[in-house]
């Protein structure tokens, strides 16, 4: 017991240190944010794409906005300002009404970063149906101890910089992610072609039966050896409508997740053929 105890300390301490808290600004607007993990020692970043542009669907013009400022923030390190390096991936599938998008992105630091970075390795492997997982993210569930960012008082020296730092993400500072266990519980594999685009994409859709809310979008979802598996894209909802509200829906308790497969084959793809092919 007392190694199992050790080993996931061990996770917990791993996953809390690569997590980071993401925040995206037009001007002084905050218009996102979520959650990211490192998947590499020089501190490059996946997350949902979503995470970056603030909406769904995905648009290209919103990582192309020469004004939006992307920042991560990972437990007790500076406040970083990061670029999109991949962006989500748009696949036009012939007989399709709407394009199939899959909800990934690498951000890499703006400027060059000089010291390594905790990190968790990314696993093209998708989990299996049944296998304990991990679940990590900057959800709206978690409060700054006392609350302190809501009743500091007006006047109060350094209310505005604690404000104006929280707004930037340093919440990674005051609590860290929250990590929740789960067990796969469903798996759907999805297959996607273009011909005129000369692009053969799958990946797995997943859900985790443990509830991750707003914010944790973006997170890692690690296996028991410490690999991200996934990332988290949203909570699952399901039906609950009534007579008098037929269109009513609320969280399931489940989290929706997504595997690398698709990242991974798009990399090589772009590799071979530029960026303008998937996007």
């Amino acid at each position: 017991m007392i190694g199992m105890d050790a080993m996931y300390s061990e996770l917990y301490r791993k996953l809390s240190d690569a997590c980071c808290c993401i925040t995206v600004f037009i001007d002084e607007e905050k218009i996102s944010e979520g959650t990211g993990f490192a998947f590499r020692r020089d501190g490059q970043v996946i997350t949902a794409a979503h995470v970056v542009t603030g909406r769904v669907p995905i648009r290209d013009d919103d990582f192309s906005d020469p004004d939006v400022r992307v920042y991560a923030k990972f437990p007790r390190r500076e406040l970083l300002e990061y670029r999109t390096a991949f962006r989500g991936i748009t696949i036009m599938v012939k007989g399709f009404s709407s394009p199939i998008q899959i909800d990934q992105a690498i951000l890499v630091p703006k400027d060059g970063v000089f010291t390594d970075f905790p990190f968790l390795p990314a696993q093209t492997k998708p989990p299996q149906l049944g296998e304990e997982v991990f679940c990590a993210g900057y959800s709206d569930e978690i409060e700054v101890p006392f609350r302190v960012n809501r009743i500091l008082e007006n006047g109060i020296k350094g209310r505005e910089e604690f404000l104006r730092a929280m707004k930037m993400g340093y919440l990674a500072d005051m609590t860290g992610p929250l990590i929740k266990r789960a067990v796969i519980g469903n798996i759907c594999r999805v297959v996607a072609e273009s011909s005129t685009q000369g692009i053969s994409l799958q990946c797995d859709v997943f859900y985790a039966d443990c509830a991750m809310h707003s914010g944790a979008s973006g997170g890692p979802v690690v296996n028991a050896q410490g690999e991200a598996v996934g990332i988290i894209t949203k909570r699952a909802v399901t039906s609950v409508s009534q007579s008098d509200a037929s269109n009513l829906s609320v969280p399931s308790g489940a989290t929706v997740g997504v595997s690398f497969q698709a990242l991974d084959a798009a990399c090589k793809h772009v590799a071979i053929h530029g960026a303008q092919h998937l996007c």
